[in-house]
């Protein structure tokens, strides 16, 4: 299925976002949280498609002022140990760019009605295009289909830090759609199960391949990082340890072995995005951690969560459906009054810090 799918009521109101890179000429834009850095962009092109190298840091990151619309990989890269995420988003029409940085900040207040108010917001004002997600364990790419409007991108991560500003640059995109659509293996498809969020995705991914991520829901934004469980973890257990830290309780055991994510950031209905990351064998939770516009709990929280075995696989290996998060017992569902009071043995701070949002595709 094309990344790029017309949907002429979300180009009216603005859609696609992100950033390529054709023309080496023009200037770069700097985002920094405690002033400006020297930083250097680096634009190749591989297998016909535009790559940004895209460095990110407690201090920010660059990116070109300008690109041509087509198809553009972002691959990020950090040293920080608490990762970061590269989030596009579009205004669309009537939006300001203060109105959706009040909307962004209210959206991380870990106050469930305050959350569901404000990614409501965010749905409405804006088109997410996606990113990536990034930690020191594996550079992370993502593709993006950019057609021609203006386009913002920031650290999602400097939501969380308090006192630190959030910066937003401003990339042009122009010109005509350049469809050179880069060729990918598996699909991760974020979809709506009897009304709950839930994802469709082979039981095991080759680390060999770059995956579809699509958001084929109506109205919710949805990302997907993966994040490591212990040797033996199911969907049951996943969704237990979310169970007890939403009422407060100390999990019956944490499945995660890590703090860490990696993956693709938050699309609006009907966007695509390919992601690309090599990250070490084993077994992986698939996360989503965008609070739910209704309940404002995280989607992770309401069951959005698939345990799959990331893998290098022979040549020509398919494993096809679904895991338990999809077939299994419908999870907690209700809004709890402070739910989002991580104070757990899972760490809490790492479920907070990945609710992530942006709409759209064009």
């Amino acid at each position: 299925m094309p990344l790029l799918t017309p949907r002429p009521a979300l180009r009216s109101t603005a859609v696609s976002l992100a950033v390529g890179t054709f023309m080496l000429s023009g200037l770069a834009c700097s985002a920094w949280a405690a002033g400006p850095q020297k930083t250097t962009r680096a634009i190749s092109t591989e297998g016909g498609v535009r790559v940004v190298d895209v460095a990110m840091t407690m201090r920010g990151f660059s990116l070109p002022t300008s690109l041509p619309a087509g198809f553009t990989t972002f691959r990020a890269t950090t040293a920080d140990p608490t990762g970061h995420a590269l989030q596009g988003f579009q205004l669309n029409k009537g939006v300001t760019l203060a109105q959706v940085e009040s909307e962004f900040k209210r959206v991380v207040s870990s106050n469930p009605a305050t959350d569901a108010s404000a990614i409501r917001a965010l749905e409405r004002d804006v088109t997410a295009v996606g990113g990536p997600t990034v930690d020191p364990a594996t550079a992370v790419s993502a593709t993006l289909p950019l057609t021609a409007g203006t386009y913002y991108f920031f650290d999602f991560s400097t939501l969380f830090a308090p006192g630190q500003p959030v910066r937003f640059l401003k990339v042009s995109v122009t010109g005509r759609f350049a469809n050179n659509e880069p060729r990918h293996h598996g699909e991760i498809i974020q979809t709506e199960r009897n009304g709950k969020p839930r994802f469709i995705v082979p039981a095991h991914l080759n680390l060999n391949d770059t995956f579809l991520v699509r958001n084929d829901t109506k109205t919710e934004f949805h990302e997907a990082v993966f994040q490591q469980v212990k040797p033996g973890t199911t969907d049951t257990d996943v969704q237990a340890a979310f169970d007890a830290t939403a009422h407060g309780k100390k999990p019956p055991s944490n499945p995660f072995t890590e703090q860490a994510m990696r993956g693709a950031g938050a699309l609006s209905p009907g966007r695509s995005q390919l992601l690309h990351f090599e990250p070490s064998a084993g077994l992986y939770a698939l996360l989503c951690f965008i609070p739910d516009d209704q309940s404002g709990l995280p989607h992770a929280f309401e069951g959005m969560h698939q345990v799959v075995r990331l893998a290098k696989l022979p040549a020509g290996a398919t494993h096809t459906g679904v895991g338990g998060a999809v077939s299994g017992p419908e999870p907690f569902e209700s809004a709890v009054g402070g739910v989002l009071v991580m104070a757990s043995a899972m760490g809490a701070v790492t479920l907070v810090r990945r609710r992530r949002l942006v709409r759209g595709n064009a």
